[in-house]
């Protein structure tokens, strides 16, 4: 039973930053219908800033609320300065402009940082923590579940109690009627890349606590969650999140009980399975657990 609940703890720290890389992809397409290929360099390039802030002897909050900021105001100047003049044009088109931004923040990063590691301190003790239910859990998964329910909480308030929530979800629905009502619609983009960012900079930073280092590989975080975006829906923010608990919990659990139990083949078994689950939601229930069908008139 203790092994059980110290897995359950780590997947339920895990699928958190999973929750939180998947809502950052919902919030974008829901407000612009983009699918955004470039959210691991988001989350990459807030993670490196952390390590530099903490390099110049900024306390451990300040920088992580500077880090979190700043990614999202670059993702705010990628819409703004990229993204925005391609409105009307096939979606096709942005989906490889945002490839082409991936790659770019990809080089800047390897030209500011290099692709060595680079430690990621904590103002905790990494190896320290508390016990629930006489299982212990460490600092860093209790610290990603409480920063990342605070954010999940606060977006939640955002979009369902304010006049800026009331505004993002008419533009998700119908983009020329919110725009007709008087809605900024180009606000909303903005607002939403701002929030993608910083859900980005936050899951990547408590992602690289738990070795205690990042490296440039980091940004195929955004690929490992890519399963909980459309297991859950790609319109649902609370599928994004439902799903990325699960799939985190589901992968730590795997990986203490069914690995081993395959022997060979078992071997790292626990990363493959998002996907197979991925697959078969994409044959039986293709908009998501959340998501919503699709009907058109002919």
């Amino acid at each position: 039973m203790q092994t059980f609940l110290q897995l359950l703890f780590a997947g339920l720290a895990l699928g958190a930053i999973y929750a939180l890389v998947a809502l950052g992809f919902v919030v974008i397409y829901r407000s612009s219908q983009v699918f955004n290929f470039a959210h691991g360099e988001f989350l990459m390039f807030g993670t490196f800033l952390m390590t530099t802030f903490l390099a110049v002897g900024l306390w451990w909050w300040v920088a992580l609320v500077l880090a979190m900021l700043a990614t999202g105001l670059l993702g705010v100047g990628v819409e703004r300065a990229i993204l925005r003049p391609m409105i009307g044009r096939p979606v096709f088109v942005t989906i490889i402009m945002t490839i082409f931004i991936g790659l770019v923040l990809r080089v800047a990063v390897i030209t500011f940082w290099g692709v060595g590691e680079r430690g990621m301190p904590t103002p905790w003790r990494t190896d320290g923590g508390i016990r629930l239910l006489d299982a212990p859990m460490l600092f860093n998964a209790l610290w990603a579940l409480v920063f990342a329910g605070v954010m999940l909480v606060g977006f939640y308030l955002l979009f369902q109690r304010s006049k800026l929530g009331v505004a993002m979800r008419a533009t998700a629905t119908d983009q020329e009627v919110a725009l007709g009502l008087g809605i900024p619609v180009g606000r909303v983009f903005a607002v939403s890349w701002l929030i993608a960012g910083i859900l980005a900079a936050l899951a990547g930073i408590f992602l690289g606590m738990f070795p205690r280092s990042v490296n440039i590989n980091m940004s195929f975080v955004a690929l490992a969650a890519f399963p909980a975006v459309l297991i859950g829906g790609l319109e649902s923010p609370l599928g994004a999140v439902i799903a990325g608990l699960s799939l985190g919990v589901l992968q730590l659990l795997t990986q203490g009980y069914v690995n081993p139990m395959l022997g060979s083949f078992g071997q790292n078994f626990h990363q493959v399975l998002p996907f197979v689950l991925m697959i078969g939601f994409l044959v039986v229930r293709p908009y998501g657990l959340f998501g919503t069908r699709e009907v058109e008139r002919v």
